[in-house]
């Protein structure tokens, strides 16, 4: 009897050391500021990484840099130390915006996600979320209680950008322009360009989503009242139809590239906005690119892009990525670990990996408090 129980005993705390080896971490939020997060989370693994999925790099065809949902499993001695070279961790993302990233931790929402870091695999886990990236401060949200743990991780950049089919003779939007445009959802093609005989031909916004950071820092930035933008969407042949919104800067890009659908003007981060032409359709806000020079959004070119204006002050449409986290997380967690390992590593993915789109905390020289407010040295 003696000998059965003490077998009992030792397989408990086999199998509680079992249920030691795997840690999971769930993150969800912004859509804007997928690329650096994924290459962070990565780099993190090094080379204890052993699964992705889907798999695939995150550049180049093929690219996974876009993926709402992807997971990867591997060792992380790195950030949880050479005693966990045996335990599995098992990193979930799936992204739904800035806004809905505050909102599922808040309100312990259950996004979906892949269970599984082998590639193609379908199994899926609803749970709630650890972390959530969001381009915007909890305050500029409607999910303000309970207070979440704030870490500011970047700078993100944002810009206005002309479609494919919208005349070059559109180069400069305003605070002024933006306001009625992101109301109705279209404008007299003129109206941007200053030319009567364009009267005839509407300019239309494909915007996006409640869930957007993009949305609401333009929102914001702008003095328009949140939440009351209409986007707009194309169909295959080009005609626009009113609808709720882009839930990605890559989708507003796609209709920004779809040549039948004539002229548009849409905001994403600079990473889609090199996808429209290579970058050189974005708008001038208030009279300033977000950089000076040459964009250049070529991943193979080694250019260095210059974010003076952001830097500076004299580009506005820009916001803090945050990485946010519940207060009850307790400090020193594997959560909370990772999290200031994962603020790291983007921060080191901003200052090596080209083409650059976003800036590191310590290179502005500029500040805000809250999305599109004051802006002070």
């Amino acid at each position: 009897m003696k000998t059965t129980i003490q077998l009992g005993i030792l397989g408990l705390m086999f199998s509680a050391a079992v249920a030691q080896a795997q840690i999971d971490i769930y993150v969800t939020g912004s859509t804007a500021f997928r690329s650096s997060a994924y290459r962070g989370i990565i780099t993190l693994y090094g080379t204890g990484l052993q699964n992705q999925n889907p798999a695939g790099p995150l550049t180049g065809a093929g690219n996974q840099s876009g993926a709402n949902q992807i997971t990867w499993s591997g060792t992380m001695t790195n950030v949880f130390g050479v005693a966990a070279s045996n335990t599995l961790v098992t990193i979930h993302a799936s992204y739904n915006g800035s806004v809905g990233g505050v909102q599922t931790l808040v309100q312990n929402l259950t996004p979906t996600f892949f269970l599984y870091a082998t590639n193609a695999s379908t199994n899926t886990i609803i749970t709630t979320a650890d972390l959530a990236f969001s381009d915007v401060y909890q305050a500029a949200t409607a999910y303000q209680v309970p207070a979440l743990r704030d870490l500011l991780v970047a700078v993100q950049n944002f810009a206005l950008v002309r479609s494919v089919g919208t005349p070059t003779t559109v180069t400069n939007i305003t605070i002024q322009q933006l306001q009625p445009f992101l109301a109705n959802g279209y404008m007299p093609l003129g109206y941007f360009t200053g030319n009567t005989n364009d009267n005839g031909t509407n300019c239309f916004l494909p915007g996006r989503s409640l869930d957007s950071g993009t949305r609401l820092t333009i929102e914001n930035d702008s003095f328009f009242v949140p939440n009351a933008e209409q986007p707009y969407q194309p169909d295959v042949n080009g005609n626009w139809t009113p609808f709720v919104g882009y839930s990605s800067g890559g989708k507003v890009a796609t209709a920004l590239n779809q040549g039948n659908a004539g002229p548009s003007i849409g905001y994403v981060g600079l990473s889609d906005a090199a996808s429209v032409n290579g970058g050189a359709n974005m708008l001038r806000y208030n009279g300033n690119l977000p950089y000076k020079g040459v964009f250049d959004g070529a991943t193979t070119s080694g250019y260095t892009n210059d974010y003076s204006p952001v830097i500076y002050g004299q580009y506005s449409y820009w916001s803090y990525e945050h990485l946010f986290e519940r207060t009850s997380v307790a400090v020193g967690s594997n959560v909370d670990k990772f999290r200031t390992a994962l603020a790291g590593a983007v921060d080191n993915d901003i200052l090596t990996v080209l083409p650059k789109f976003n800036l590191r905390l310590t290179e502005m020289k500029v500040h805000r408090n809250s999305d599109g407010g004051p802006i002070t040295p």
